[in-house]
């Protein structure tokens, strides 16, 4: 049988999870660090339903024993790619669309 794959971003297999849980990460959180599920580009919209049915299974079924998933952490408020990037943008202080400078909005 070939390798099941739960997590598509960081390639983490159905067998990579059943490992960690038996090696005692059964808390989401915990598998969270140890595999890196939840945490790809996508923070968990496609692993995040399959992972935690696995970690029901595991458990026997029993709700009690499995959590919540873990949730997800977005920036404070929408950063500019260009900024990310290191690229000359507008700064926190003055925002889209103001020169640094004079504080006003950008115009021709």
């Amino acid at each position: 049988m070939g390798k099941t794959i739960i997590c598509p971003c960081h390639d983490v297999t159905v067998e990579d999870i059943r490992a960690m849980y038996a090696a005692g990460y059964t808390h989401p959180e915990t598998l969270k660090r140890a595999t890196a599920v939840f945490m790809g580009p996508c923070q968990g919209k496609h692993c995040a339903g399959p992972v935690m049915e696995l970690l029901r299974e595991l458990a026997g079924g029993d709700e009690a024993r499995v959590s919540r998933r873990p949730t997800a952490r977005p920036p404070l408020r929408p950063v500019l790619l260009g900024v990310l990037a290191g690229a000359a943008g507008p700064s926190a202080e003055t925002g889209p669309g103001t020169s640094a400078e004079s504080g006003t909005t950008g115009g021709a």
